[in-house]
């Protein structure tokens, strides 16, 4: 597997940082966030999971026992305590954050309320995905440019791996949906585990990955016996649409809505839209009937696709 190529947030400009984003489809920026800002959210997250059987205790990641698994019943049974924790939420709107995420947007930006906690549990499998290779814009679908904030937050190992992004592929356009691999709904590509392209990092706390919404990029195997936590904070232009779900908290209806998560919190602005965002309603048709027209509106980041970008479709060469 390749390492992702290292960038100084110190010592690069807004200008070249754009640059590299939009070559790239990726900015990898170690210590771009204080590591105790970090380990403040994780200390938090991990008295949160203990108090829901996930850890065998508050002081580490070591899990309650084999066999964890986030499943669709997580959402219900475990997500709300996650996403209960007002630091985690507040972490979105870290100065550095949302500095770096104007810069490299050029305009007013917002954070999307709906911030995703991952929870990547042991396996016993080295080709086991954490999460399966896709493509952020396959949910958002409505905005061109969004950019996701990846942020570990617990250290990541050959053998608790992190993010892994396909650099580049972002200039592909939006990819055929594989319905052949597994989920609730079909979201993921075919990209095997140990596809030799596939780069990644020993990322540590402070630690900050920024990728496109046409970024391939997954989940890597995590076979310590530690958890792995990290984040998913996604920002756009204000002048873009917004699927109205994404006003709500990851995981709703599943997951209780804002006025349960927030209680007891010192602020609400944390999860809070500026005035005037343009909400969509969720289309009304199957979500396979969608992907089969669904195409990646014009990015002003990026700039139009690579020319022989293929059309999208859901593949129909597996058996879902």
């Amino acid at each position: 597997m390749r390492p992702l190529h290292a960038t100084d947030p110190a010592r690069t400009t807004p200008e070249t940082l754009r640059t590299l984003l939009v070559r790239d489809g990726y900015l990898y920026l170690p210590g771009l966030l204080d590591p105790d800002d970090a380990l403040s959210v994780e200390r938090d997250l991990r008295a949160a999971l203990h108090s829901v059987g996930w850890l065998a205790g508050p002081e580490r990641l070591t899990v309650a026992r084999p066999g964890l698994r986030f499943s669709a019943d997580s959402f219900a049974t475990v997500y709300p305590a996650v996403q209960r924790v007002e630091s985690f939420h507040a972490l979105a709107h870290h100065p550095r954050v949302r500095a770096l995420a104007g810069s490299l947007l050029g305009e007013d930006v917002f954070c999307h309320p709906a911030k995703v906690v991952r929870l990547a549990a042991p396996t016993g499998d080295a080709l086991t995905y954490a999460t399966l290779a896709h493509q952020d814009f396959v949910v958002q679908h409505v905005a061109a440019d969004v950019l996701t904030f990846w942020i570990p937050l617990t250290d990541c190992s050959p053998e608790r791996q992190g993010l892994r992004i396909l650099p580049g592929s972002h200039r592909e356009g939006f990819l055929p949906i594989d319905p052949g691999q597994n989920g609730a709904r079909p979201l993921y590509l075919d990209v095997p585990a140990d596809d030799a392209r596939w780069a990644t990092a020993d990322y540590r706390l402070g630690d900050v990955v920024v990728f496109h919404s046409l970024t391939v990029h997954s989940g890597g195997a995590n076979t310590s016996s530690e958890l792995r936590i990290s984040a998913d904070l996604r920002y756009q232009r204000t002048d873009e649409p917004m699927l109205a779900e994404f006003a709500h908290p990851h995981g709703w209806p599943s997951t209780p809505d804002w006025p349960a998560l927030t209680s007891g919190w010192s602020s609400t602005r944390w999860c809070e839209l500026p005035d005037g965002i343009d909400l969509v309603p969720s289309p009304g048709v199957p979500y396979d009937d969608l992907l089969t027209t669904l195409r990646a509106p014009y990015s002003r980041l990026l700039g139009p696709p690579r020319a022989g970008t293929p059309a999208h479709a859901v593949r129909k060469d597996k058996t879902p």
